[in-house]
This record gives C-alpha cells, structure tokens and sequence, in this order.
C-alpha cells in the first residue's frame, strides 16, 4: 500500500511538472514597433534585427512567443510590473534601468545621432550652438538622463527644453514638417531613415550607448538567453545586425 502511494504521489509530481513545463514554454514579450530596424510592424508583420536575435533563442529553446505592442514607457513599464518576460525594441542599457530591470549581456553597440533635414544643412561643430535648435525623440529614451547630467550642468541644453513625444514616428513627422529642427535618433533608427527620407546627421554622440534585452528582475530566462548568446557566438551575431544594417 505504502508503495502504491508512493507511485501516486511521483506521477502526480510528474503531471504537475508537465504541465508546469507547458505553461512556461509561451513567453510574454513587450515591444514598441516603430524603432527600424530593431523592431518595427510592416504589412501587418512584426520584424526586425531584435526579433531575429529572439526568434533564434525560441527555436533552440523550443518555446513559443506572444506579442503585445506599446509605446516606449509602456514597454519598459510592462517589463518593471511583471506583465511582460521580456521586452526588445533597441532598448538602451543604463545604470539607472538596470535598478529596476535585468539586462541581457550587450549585443550591439549604437551611437545617438542628432537628425536634420538636408534642406537645413545643420551641422553641429560645437555643443553650445545646441541652445540655436529645437530638439525631439520619444519620452522614456536614455538622452534624458544623458542631457540632464551631462548636457545641462554644462550649460549645452535643458532637458526642460525637450519636446516629448510616444514614438519616433511623431518625432519624425515633426521633423520632417518644419516643426522640429533635430530629432534625436538611436544610430541604428538614424541608418534606416536616411535611406527613406531627406535626412543627415547634424552631429553623431559615440561611446556612450549598448542595447540589451530586458527581463523582470530575478527573472531565470535572462541567464539561459545570455548563454544563448555565447551559443550564438559573435560571427552570426554580426550577421544578423549586417542584415538590417546593410
């Protein structure tokens, strides 16, 4: 009887365990899709150089993925409450983030371009000539520390001075408008819409940004995706970032 009990109990461990396993192999992943050619919607279709990196870690690790689309705070909001496992759109890697989210390893390194239009012929030589232009990019992006700190004790730029908006696409509307006069962009946002549109770099910041994948804190998934990176190795890693960036 004893051992009958005991089979019980291990199977009924077994079953749990089963479908424990099961509920686990969807995970929840936060976006803001409008960041090409990290992430971006097109025809209906998410893509992007983040969603390739991702696509790879889910086929070698047999899970499955849902997406739910935001804005910038939102995305990195949902990752910090727990609704999300994971998030990736170019998500800059910062001291301050990293209080409240745990970052994969870095996988690419990016610069942050100041966008003009070409018709403007801006050009940035010196930081204090900064004060003669408006500036934009989305609300919740790493410059904002950066001009608060750094910038403004300077006497370059206020963060006050700033105009604020959900996602790149307004940031660029506006530019391309006449309402704005440099938008700032992620180097890898600046490379596509250089292609697209009537714009040029006014003035390239380097050595300051890395992007990483972001997961809840103590979240168990993000150690198996940096082991996933290491599996990756940097020569397809390239490749892959070749491929949005060509």
């Amino acid at each position: 009887m004893r051992r009958l009990v005991w089979i019980i109990c291990i199977l009924s461990l077994l079953v749990m365990g089963g479908c424990a396993k099961q509920e686990n192999k969807t995970i929840k992943v936060a976006v803001c899709p409008t960041s090409p050619p990290n992430m971006f919607e097109e025809n209906g279709k998410y893509q992007g150089l983040d969603l390739d990196i991702f696509e790879g870690f889910c086929k070698s690790r047999g899970y499955q993925y849902q997406i739910t689309a935001y804005d910038w705070q939102g995305m990195l909001g949902s990752v910090m409450a727990g609704q999300a496992d994971v998030a990736f759109s170019g998500i800059s890697i910062t001291e301050k983030r990293k209080e409240k989210i745990d970052f994969s390893r870095a996988y690419l390194d990016n610069t942050w371009n100041l966008v003009s239009l070409k018709s403007r012929n801006i050009e940035i030589k010196d930081l204090a000539e900064l004060k003669k232009y408006s500036i934009g990019y989305p609300r919740g992006m790493a410059y904002s520390a950066f001009i608060k700190d750094d910038l403004e004790p300077k006497g370059i730029y206020r963060l006050n001075d700033v105009k604020m908006y959900p996602t790149y696409n307004e940031v660029i509307a506006d530019l391309t408008n006449g309402n704005l006069d440099l938008a700032f962009l992620d180097g890898t946002v600046a490379t596509v819409y250089k292609k697209k549109l009537a714009v040029r770099d006014s003035y390239i910041f380097r050595g300051f940004d890395t992007f990483g994948f972001a997961f809840p804190k103590g979240s168990a998934l993000r150690a198996d995706f940096d082991r996933y990176l290491d599996e990756l190795g940097p020569e397809k890693l390239k490749a892959i970032v070749a491929k949005w960036l060509e």
